[in-house]
C-alpha cells in the first residue's frame, strides 16, 4: 500500500522548526523560530495549545510528563505536560541549543558551542560533557547500547561510549558549515531503536547504513525520483523501516532489509527544505515533519500495522518465538496466571496449606511496587549543588586568566610550560607601583584591596598576602592538613579564606588571625568591604533548580565582631556569578540571567538595580562584572560576545552600565521619575533628599495635568517633607487647583508631628547605642583603662621649667598636648552615637586634662568643681565616666527609674552642666579680655 501525503499547513514563522510526538503518540509538538510551542491534537487541528516560552526554539523533546526545550537564553529548560509549567533547567550552555534527544537512560543535548552534555534520566549522576567536535552540533542520537552519534558542521559524524565517557569512531566526508543556521545537510545519524544493531546517516542523495558491531556499510539506500540531497533521515519504532527528507521537501521510505523503496506521494506541492522528522510512537506507519517555512506536514500507511503486530514474536505455527528477547521480564513455565496448566507447586501449597514462600512475597511486593510506580510518577526535583569560585575571575584552568579585576587593579597569571607567574597592575599609580612575581606555590585564587594583595591554592593549603601599605611587607600561613582553601576574599582592614570544612578565617592585613567563624553549609564565594566580610554559602540542597543560598555578613569593630545573615535573591533556575559591595558597603549579587541587585541594609531587602541584558544584541553575548559604584549608579562590566569571560589580549574596555531598577511601562515618563524617585530612595546616593524633592514636584505637576489629585495628595504624603508640602501648595494654587492646596495645607500639622516623632525617634536610637556601648564588656574594660589613664596624669607632678624657653606641652592653647590624648573608643562611638569629629576637635579646651582658668571668676563652687571633672562634651566615652561616678546619686534621687530612663536623665543632667560650664567659660573670657584692654588703656 503507497503511504500517502498531507496537505502542509502553517505551524511557525519562517525559520528553523522542530516537531516531535509525545510518548503516546496522540499529539504532535511543534517549535519555531517565532518563539512558540505548540499542541496539536492532529495534522487537522484547527485551534492548537500554544505557549511562547522565548524568542526562538530551535528543537524540543518529550518524555514521560516533561517537555525539554532549547531557549534563546542557551539553555535546555524542562516544562511540566501537559500544564507546561516550569520543572527546571536541564542544561545550560554557552551558544543556542540545536538538537536534544532523551532515552529511557539518558537526556543529552548538543550545541553551537561544539559541546556535548549529557545526564542521566533519574540523576544518579552530574552531566558529562562530550567534547571533540570543532564545529556546531548539528543533530544527535542515542543507541540501546549505550552509544551517542552527533553530526557537526566540520563536516564529521561522531560516535561515543557513554559509559566509557570517550569517542570510538569517526565518520567524515560531509559539507562543513560554520553555524546551525548555515547548514544545508543535518546528516542526522539515527540509530536502530529495537537492538542499536544498525547506524543510518544521510550522505549526498543517499542514505548509508552501517552496523554497529565492526561498523561495516550493511546496504545503502536509494531513491531516484529525488532530485536533491537529503537533510535528515530516522529509523521506524520498529526498526524495519527508514524515512527521509530532502533539500525540496521530497520524502522517500526504505525496507531497511531488502532496501526497496515504498511508493507513496514523493513529491511535494511547495520545494523547501526538511528540517526535523519524528516517527509516532505508536508504531502506526505515521511520521511528522517540518521545513524552514514553519510548515508542519504528516505521511500515513508507510507500512501495515498489523504485518509489523505479528511479525514480532510469532512464528508460522502460531507459537511463541522462545528467542525473542522481552528485556527484564522473564516468564515462569508454571505460571500461575495460565489457567490451562497444571502446577505441581501450586497444588502442594493448596494441598498441604503451605503459606507463600519469600520470594513469592517479595515478587509480591516489587509488582504491587511497580503499579504503584507506574500509576503515579514522582517528579525529579534533584539539582546539581553550585560549587565556589572567586568572583571577578577567569577558569584555573586557562594558560593566561585573570584572577581577580577589581576596582583597584587587575590581577593576571600566565602559564607557559614549566613557567607560572601573576602580574598585577593598578588602576591608580599613587596606590601601588606594578607588580610582577613568580608563581611557584602555583596560586589559583586572588583578593586584591588598596591595602593588600592576598593569593591563595587548594593544595598546599597555604594563604600568602601583600601588604602594599607597608612597604610591599609578605607575609603567608599554612592551613592544617585536614583543610583547603576554596574561596578568598579581602578589604581595606581584613583578609579572609573559605575551606572545604565550612570554616571562614579571617585576618588582619598585616597577618593577625583575627577569627574563626564556622559557616553553616558549604562556601559559594567571600568578598570584603572596609571592615566587613561576607560569605556566600548553601543553606540547603537545591530544590527544582533554585539555589538555596544564605548570606553571612560580618563587621569587625575592634576586637568584637556582629553577624547578620539573610537570604539571597536569585532568578529561578539560575547560579550566583558574582558577589561582592557597592563603593558604598552595599552587598550586589549577579546571577546567569544577567540580573544584578543590591541589598538594602536599612530595609533588609534585595532589590534589581541593572538588567544586563537589555544592553547585549546577541543571546550568546554576556557581561563579566568589574565592579559596581553606587556612587555614581553604575555597573562596569565588560562585554564578552560568545562566552562568558573576557581574552587576557588584546585588554578589553570596561563597559558602564547605568542602573535602572525595572519597573513596568518604562517607556512613559511617568515610569522613568518613578524609577529615578524609587532608585534615589532605596541607594546610597549624595544629594539624595534635593533629588528626591526635584523629582516628587516633577510627580505631582504629571499627576496634576493628568486631573489625578487624589495621587498627587498621595504623593507628598508618601514623601512628607514639609519642604516639598510648601512648594506643592504653591505649585497647585498657580494651577489653579484650590482644593487640592486646601487638603495639602491640612496636612500640615500631620508632617510637624512626623518631623517630632522622628526627632524622638533619633534620639531614642543616640540612647540605646550609648546603652549598647555602655553595656559591652569590651567597651567598660576600655572605659576602665581610659579612667585610670586620666587618673594618673592628673596627679603626675608638673614638669620642671628650663630657662631657655623650651615649648610647654601642658600650656593651654598647645597643640601637642591636645594631640597626646586618645580616644580609643571614638571609631565606635562616633559612627553608633552619630558625632562627627568636628565637633570632637572645637571641645576639645572642655577635657578634664586641662582645668579651666581664672577659676576666681566662677561663683558657684559645685559648678566649678563638676567642670574640672568634666569629660568631653562630644565624646561618649567622657559622659560615661561621669555617669559611671555619679551613678549612685542618681539612682539615690530617681530609686524607681529604669536603667533605660536613669540614662536620659543622666544625659539631660549632663547636658545642663555643659551648657552652665560653656557659659562659665564664656563671661571668664569676657573678663578677661575687659581686664587686658583695661590694662593698655592704662
Amino acid at each position: 500500500m503507497p503511504f500517502k501525503r498531507s496537505l502542509m499547513r502553517y505551524a511557525h514563522s519562517a525559520g528553523h522548526t522542530h516537531c516531535c510526538y509525545t510518548a503516546d503518540g496522540e499529539r504532535i509538538i511543534t517549535s519555531g523560530s517565532d518563539g512558540d510551542i505548540r499542541i496539536w491534537q492532529g495534522i487537522d487541528d484547527d485551534d492548537p495549545n500554544s505557549e511562547c516560552i522565548g524568542e526562538f526554539v530551535l528543537c524540543i523533546a518529550h518524555y514521560g510528563d516533561r517537555l525539554l526545550a532549547s531557549t534563546d537564553l542557551n539553555t535546555v529548560q524542562a516544562y511540566t505536560y501537559p500544564e507546561r509549567n516550569r520543572d527546571g533547567t536541564e542544561f545550560t550552555f554557552t551558544a543556542p541549543v540545536t538538537t536534544i534527544k532523551v532515552d529511557s537512560k539518558f537526556i543529552a543535548a548538543g550545541s553551537e558551542d561544539t559541546v556535548i552534555k549529557v545526564v542521566p534520566v533519574d540523576k544518579s549522576e552530574e552531566f558529562f560533557e562530550l567534547t571533540g567536535h570543532e564545529g556546531p552540533i548539528l543533530k544527535i542520537d542515542t543507541s540501546p547500547k549505550g552509544l551517542l552519534a552527533s553530526s557537526s558542521g566540520d563536516g564529521t559524524i561522531r560516535i561515543w561510549d557513554l559509559k566509557e565517557r570517550k569517542e570510538i569512531k569517526v565518520i567524515k566526508g560531509f559539507e562543513t558549515a560554520s553555524s546551525f543556521y548555515n547548514a544545508k545537510t543535518f546528516v542526522t545519524p539515527s540509530f536502530e531503536p529495537t537492538k542499536g544493531s544498525h547506524l543510518a546517516y544521510v550522505q549526498g542523495k543517499q542514505v548509508q547504513v552501517l552496523e554497529t558491531v565492526n561498523w561495516s556499510k550493511t546496504v545503502t539506500l536509494k531513491d531516484d525520483k529525488i532530485s536533491s540531497n537529503y537533510t535528515v533521515c530516522s529509523f521506524s519504532p520498529c526498526g524495519k523501516y527508514i524515512a527521509a527528507g530532502t533539500q525540496t521537501a521530497e520524502i522517500s521510505v526504505w525496507e531497511v532489509r531488502s532496501g526497496d523503496v515504498i511508493k507513496g506521494e514523493t513529491k511535494a506541492s511547495e520545494a523547501h527544505r526538511i528540517t526535523a522528522l519524528d516517527w509516532n510512537p505508536a508504531n502506526n506507519g505515521e511520521f511528522a515533519y517540518t521545513d524552514n517555512t514553519g510548515q508542519l506536514g504528516t505521511i500515513i500507511d508507510c507500512y501495515n500495522i498489523d504485518e509489523n503486530i505479528l511479525e514480532i514474536g510469532i512464528d508460522e505455527n502460531g507459537s511463541v518465538d522462545n528467542d525473542v528477547d522481552f528485556g527484564d521480564i522473564q516468564f515462569d513455565k508454571d505460571d500461575e496466571d495460565n489457567e490451562n496448566c497444571i502446577s505441581l507447586e501450586r497444588l502442594k501449597n493448596e494441598t498441604l496449606g503451605l503459606a507463600k514462600s519469600d520470594d513469592d512475597d517479595l515478587l509480591e511486593r516489587k509488582s504491587n511496587r511497580s503499579d504503584s510506580v507506574a500509576e503515579v510518577r514522582i517528579p525529579n526535583t534533584s539539582t546539581a549543588m553550585q560549587s565556589a569560585f572567586q568572583s571577578s575571575s577567569t577558569p584555573a584552568h586557562l594558560e593566561h586568566r585573570y584572577m581577580v579585576w577589581n576596582n583597584v587593579g587587575i590581577v593576571k597569571a600566565h602559564t607557559d610550560g614549566d613557567e607560572s607567574t601573576i602580574g598585577v597592575e593598578f588602576h591608580d599609580a599613587s596606590v601601588h607601583h606594578d607588580i610582577h612575581i613568580s608563581n611557584y606555590l602555583n596560586h589559583t585564587m586572588a583578593a586584591l584591596s588598596s591595602s593588600v594583595l592576598a593569593l591563595a591554592c587548594d593544595t598546599p593549603s597555604k594563604l600568602v598576602c601583600i601588604a602594599l601599605s607597608a612597604g610591599s611587607r609578605e607575609w603567608s600561613i599554612s592551613l592544617p592538613d585536614c583543610e583547603e582553601i576554596i574561596a578568598i576574599g579581602a578589604s581595606e582592614k581584613l583578609v579572609a579564606i573559605a575551606t572545604d570544612v565550612n570554616n571562614l578565617r579571617v585576618f588582619s592585613v598585616m597577618g593577625t588571625q583575627r577569627e574563626l567563624i564556622c559557616l553553616p553549609g558549604p562556601v559559594v564565594a567571600v568578598a570584603g568591604h572596609g571592615d566587613s566580610i561576607m560569605a556566600a554559602f548553601h543553606a540547603g540542597s537545591p530544590i527544582n533548580g533554585y539555589q538555596n543560598i544564605s548570606i553571612m555578613l560580618m563587621q569587625a569593630i575592634g576586637l568584637s565582631v556582629r553577624c547578620r545573615e539573610f537570604r539571597i535573591g536569585l532568578t529561578p533556575c539560575t547560579k550566583l556569578t558574582w558577589l561582592g559591595f557597592s563603593d558604598r558597603g552595599s552587598p550586589v549579587c549577579n546571577d546567569t540571567m544577567g540580573t544584578v541587585r543590591m541589598y538594602n541594609l536599612k530595609g533588609n531587602y534585595w532589590t534589581i538595580v541593572c538588567d544586563m541584558n537589555k544592553h547585549i544584541k546577541n543571546a550568546s553575548d554576556t557581561f563579566f562584572i568589574v565592579d559596581v559604584s553606587e556612587h555614581n549608579q553604575i555597573v562596569r562590566a565588560i562585554l564578552c560576545r560568545g562566552g562568558a569571560y573576557p581574552m587576557t589580549t588584546p585588554k578589553p574596555l570596561v563597559t558602564e552600565l547605568p542602573m535602572q531598577i525595572p519597573l513596568c511601562d518604562m517607556e512613559s515618563d511617568k515610569s522613568e521619575l518613578e524609577e529615578s524617585l524609587l532608585r534615589n530612595a532605596s541607594l546610597l546616593i549624595d544629594n539624595s533628599e534635593a533629588n528626591l524633592r526635584e523629582i516628587a514636584i516633577k510627580l505631582f505637576a504629571i499627576a496634576c495635568r493628568s486631573e489625578n489629585e487624589v495621587r498627587a495628595k498621595e504623593l507628598v504624603e508618601m514623601i512628607a517633607s514639609p519642604n516639598l508640602l510648601s512648594i506643592a501648595i504653591k505649585y497647585a494654587n498657580k494651577l489653579g487647583r484650590i482644593h487640592l492646596s486646601a487638603k495639602l495645607t491640612e496636612l500640615l500639622p500631620q508632617m510637624e508631628e512626623q518631623e517630632q516623632l522622628k526627632e524622638k525617634r533619633c534620639n531614642e536610637i543616640e540612647m540605646e547605642a550609648i546603652n549598647l556601648l555602655q553595656s559591652s564588656p569590651m567597651n567598660a574594660s576600655l572605659m576602665l583603662a581610659q579612667k585610670d589613664k586620666s587618673s594618673s596624669l592628673t596627679i603626675a607632678p608638673k614638669p620642671i621649667l628650663s630657662s631657655q624657653g623650651k615649648r610647654n606641652p601642658f600650656k593651654r592653647g598647645g597643640g601637642g598636648a591636645a594631640k597626646l590624648i586618645s580616644n580609643p573608643l571614638s571609631h565606635l562611638t562616633d559612627k553608633a552615637i552619630g558625632f562627627n569629629d568636628s565637633q570632637s576637635q572645637g571641645s576639645e579646651s572642655l577635657n578634664g586634662l586641662h582645668p579651666l582658668e581664672n577659676d576666681e571668676t566662677i561663683n558657684n563652687e559645685n559648678i566649678e568643681n563638676e567642670s574640672q571633672n568634666l569629660v568631653s562634651t562630644t565624646t561618649p566615652p567622657k559622659f560615661m565616666d561621669w555617669y559611671k561616678e555619679h551613678k549612685e546619686e542618681l539612682q539615690s534621687q530617681n530609686p524607681d527609674a529604669i536603667a533605660a530612663e536613669l540614662t536620659k536623665i543622666a544625659m539631660r543632667q549632663f547636658k545642663a552642666l555643659q551648657s552652665a560650664t560653656k557659659s562659665i567659660k564664656r563671661r571668664a573670657e569676657d573678663d578677661e579680655g575687659a581686664a587686658n584692654k583695661l590694662t593698655k588703656y592704662n
